[in-house]
């Protein structure tokens, strides 16, 4: 008897070549047993560079011959070019300091002004698969990445050049800000497309450490950003910052360069003529249940209220913190967010979903409501300085931070059907981004609502109150989150039910 999977709790098979005998026949000993996860179902063509992948294996399952793609490793430049991107991501956290004191000593702003404006300069990121329409559809020179990385850089130069020389006034500020948090995001999506292509029919595990790897690249440009974002406001002025924070997007000119990709020679006019059935494709594969229930849930649960800026207000003008400990309070949390990621890829990268969102958003509602004891002062009562306090908390809530986000990156690439994973992957997460942005104006609007200025915090602990047990209220729909690891996207772009199980022939 052969079945197509094996239906043990062990790694899943499918038949390969018949197992032959000394003299070269076919023997009754059934076939050679191949893992699936040594068989990848990747799509036609890469979805960022379109270059076709031409590489198969023939396979034969029970007298039918099947083609699968070889499995192609992840080379030097690949983990380069894309860590590098996300390294850029977390290094232009250098100017998050600079921007607060600056729009509160120079500016003069409320924390509710605060919250709104650097909430908002996320809003390139709710825009994402904007950006993989524009690169598919309008390539530059037969291009469709590297001529985008190289604006891409010089956007952001130029943006926080301005910022340094002629902003005056809390708009304009914003708009360079925005210009400069699109052109990481645009690049971002670039290498977004690559990482989502390699995980493609992997296993959870593969995938899970590959998101691993990358965005721990992001976790160490985020550390860097951190220590010398408070350090060298002690020597140089925000404006200057701002200077500084205009040589990195330029590296990006020098990653277009190395980025492997071949020029395009198909028809773009007909591709853009297709643009129209993409996009219902990517509507109606967005609509299906599988996908839109862990989608909405992720949403919901980044959507919650959150304190945003007005804690830089208590810190500096209740707590009496300088930039210099501010940024260590930062490289602290910059550090253990690096923990965070660590801990996920080496120990948690095969854990379900669910017990992971559940426990670590628990724990961190609870770490969260600590914040009370220090609003209150009562840690001056038990003999803990509120150096040590805000460092031990930020410590923990980072760690459990990234343990949080991990799984919701994970599950985006592998809720991405076949053939259109670059921009599906994208729209996921610019979902995400927006619960972000729509959380962060949720509590500015209560900022606002509670009476909280720059010389009146005394009804802050309501807005820490609030935004903490908020955060549970997502875990309703825990639910919608997929019980296991299993690759929804690469069994909707074979044609298969995700909610189906296996078939098996006798």
């Amino acid at each position: 008897m052969s079945s197509w999977f094996s239906s043990s709790k062990e790694e899943a098979t499918v038949d390969d070549a018949p197992i032959l005998g000394k003299d070269g026949s076919i023997t009754d000993e059934g076939y050679q047993k191949t893992p699936v996860g040594d068989i990848l179902i990747k799509p036609d063509k890469d979805p960022v560079s379109g270059t076709p992948n031409s590489e198969y294996r023939s396979i034969n399952i029970n007298g039918q011959d099947f083609q699968y793609p070889l499995k192609q490793g992840v080379s030097h430049t690949f983990y380069f070019v894309t860590s590098w991107i996300l390294f850029l991501q977390g290094i232009s956290e250098l100017s998050g300091l600079a921007v607060s004191y600056f729009y509160k000593n120079e500016l003069k702003v409320d924390p509710a002004v605060l919250s709104t404006v650097t909430s908002l300069t996320a809003l390139p990121w709710t825009i994402k698969p904007l950006y993989g329409l524009i690169t598919d559809g309008w390539p530059i020179f037969g291009y469709r990445r590297k001529p985008y990385l190289m604006m891409c850089g010089v956007a952001g130069c130029i943006s926080w050049w301005v910022m340094s020389t002629f902003v005056n006034e809390v708009w304009f500020g914003f708009s360079m800000m925005f210009i400069a948090s699109m052109a990481i995001g645009f690049s971002n999506v670039i290498a977004e497309g690559m990482i989502v292509e390699k995980s493609r029919g992997q296993s959870q595990e593969f995938a899970s450490h590959l998101q691993a790897t990358v965005h721990g690249a992001q976790a160490v440009g985020g550390i860097i950003a951190a220590y010398f974002s408070g350090m060298l406001l002690d020597y140089i002025t925000n404006r200057q910052m701002f200077m500084l924070c205009a040589i990195f997007p330029l590296t990006l000119i020098l990653v277009a360069l190395i980025s492997p990709e071949e020029k395009f020679t198909g028809d773009i006019a007909s591709i853009r003529q297709g643009m129209g059935e993409k996009l219902n494709e990517l509507f109606k594969a967005m609509m299906q249940p599988q996908i839109l229930k862990p989608v909405a849930f992720v949403f919901m649960l980044n959507a919650t209220p959150a304190t945003g800026s007005t804690w830089f207000y208590f810190y500096t003008n209740t707590l009496g913190f300088t930039s210099g400990f501010l940024g260590t309070i930062n490289v602290v949390g910059a550090v253990c967010s690096l923990g965070g990621v660590l801990l996920f890829g080496n120990f948690l990268s095969s854990t379900p979903f669910r017990p992971i969102l559940i426990w670590s958003t628990i724990i961190s509602t609870v770490i969260g409501l600590t914040q009370l004891v220090l609003v209150f002062r009562w840690n001056l009562a038990w003999g803990i300085p509120d150096g040590f306090f805000c460092l031990g908390e930020s410590a923990v809530l980072s760690v459990l931070g990234w343990i949080n986000t991990m799984p919701i990156l994970v599950l985006a690439s592998r809720l991405c059907p076949q053939g259109m994973e670059a921009t599906m992957y994208a729209l996921i997460m610019s979902v995400n981004n927006l619960g972000g942005v729509i959380g962060a104006q949720f509590g500015a609007l209560l900022t606002w609502q509670l009476g909280i200025t720059d010389s009146n915090l005394d009804n802050f602990w309501i807005l820490v109150l609030i935004c903490n047990l908020s955060t549970v209220l997502p875990l309703v729909f825990i639910g919608w989150i997929p019980a296991d690891g299993k690759d929804y996207g690469a069994e909707m772009g074979n044609g298969q039910d995700p909610e189906s199980k296996p078939e098996h022939k006798e």
